[in-house]
């Protein structure tokens, strides 16, 4: 229950920053299911009903004070917690392209993204939102690349995105890209409510079918980004979001398109997720096929979801590289899969994603076709 009353005080403060109360909606959710499921009905009904009048209430302040490089004063009582403060180069008036940014959702070593409604319905809380992508050029990318040459690889990488599927249920819709805005380029997707799959794994609560389900999710989201010949490139946890969590439409959803192309760069991916040949970049980018690169991180993930521990680890990344580096799709973690009957199968379906050659790994049409006896294996 902590958890979840800890998440909700964070949602309460992004509500009072953007004046936007539906940012309570899915806490509130999240906590109801929670609550019900652990206490008396009795006393579930009375903290319910005490929580959800928070989204009747008047958010007091100046419009015209926008929250930008100081924190806000916590509106609930207990610990502090830190809100995320724009950035130092946000302008004023927080209008970029044309959308008005309401918070940051984060930053990442492949850029800032934030959450923004269109410009001209700023103040309308029933207005959609959307996740707006800024890439970041950090010290990393630019041992191997000139900023004008980052820049250049994120448009025309960006621009590929014109061919994701709409109607894919895995895979927040692409809006749109303005290479024109200042001082970066923007991706704007489909902003998706609910939690990361990073928040869902802490929280320890998956079962075997539960995290199957996801997987198949993402797997299918993969498989329609490939089938046009587009990998995401940063797949990971924090990267997918669960709609409508805790609900049997629970949906995972692939979000964060920065990295996504059809060519490998330096930079893709994360320390713990990404393939060999991503560590093995120079300055220019690859002309082989990226898609095995998402099959390599799926399997990582898998194993996360399965196991609750993360498969490539160490003391910094440069250890966690090593890890990725030392193998030949048999870790000693996914060795030890193979030595229980339940398991054995998924250790194989894990050995076909890991694969050190690139040209070695499953297709995920070949792993989705795979996942239904591998589910059956593991709940014997």
């Amino acid at each position: 229950v902590v958890a979840y009353l800890v998440e909700l005080g964070e949602a309460f403060d992004r509500a009072v920053a953007s004046r936007n109360l539906e940012h309570l909606s899915d806490p509130l959710q999240e906590l109801e299911a929670c609550l019900r499921a652990e206490l008396p009905d009795l006393f579930s009904n009375v903290v319910l009903q005490v929580l959800s009048a928070l989204k009747e209430l008047p958010v007091l302040g100046s419009r015209s004070s926008p929250f930008v490089g100081r924190p806000l004063e916590s509106s609930v009582s207990g610990p502090p917690r830190e809100v995320r403060r724009l950035p130092e180069w946000m302008p004023l008036s927080r209008m970029l392209g044309g959308f008005y940014v309401l918070h940051s959702i984060g930053e990442g070593g492949s850029g800032s993204v934030f959450v923004a409604r269109r410009v001209e319905q700023r103040n309308d809380a029933h207005a959609p939102s959307f996740a707006l992508k800024m890439p970041e050029y950090d010290g990393t990318v630019s041992q191997v690349l000139s900023e004008a040459d980052f820049l250049r690889l994120f448009r025309e990488e960006a621009s590929a995105l014109l061919a994701l599927p709409e109607s894919e249920p895995n895979l927040a819709r692409f809006v749109t890209f303005d290479a024109g805005v200042k001082p970066k380029p923007i991706l704007v997707m489909e902003h998706v409510p609910g939690p990361s799959l990073e928040k869902v794994l802490t929280r320890k609560r998956l079962d075997v079918a539960g995290a199957f389900s996801i997987l198949r999710g993402i797997a299918h989201g993969l498989g329609a980004m490939h089938a046009v010949g587009l990998a995401h490139l940063d797949l990971k946890p924090s990267n997918v979001i669960v709609r409508d969590h805790g609900k049997p439409s629970a949906t995972p959803v692939l979000v964060d398109f920065g990295l996504a192309g059809r060519r490998l760069r330096p930079g893709c991916g994360t320390a713990s997720y990404a393939a060999p040949e991503v560590w093995a970049q120079s300055g220019k980018p690859s002309e082989s096929d990226p898609r095995p690169a998402d099959v390599y991180a799926l399997g990582c993930l898998a194993y996360e979801l399965l196991t609750g521990e993360t498969l490539f680890h160490g003391d910094s990344d440069r250890a966690a590289v090593a890890a990725h580096l030392a193998h030949d799709g048999q870790p000693a973690a996914v060795e030890a899969l193979r030595a229980r009957t339940s398991t054995r199968a998924l250790s194989a379906w894990l050995t076909r994603c890991l694969r050190q050659r690139a040209t070695d790994r499953a297709s995920i049409a070949e792993l989705v076709a795979q996942l239904p006896a591998v589910q059956s294996a593991c709940a014997r």
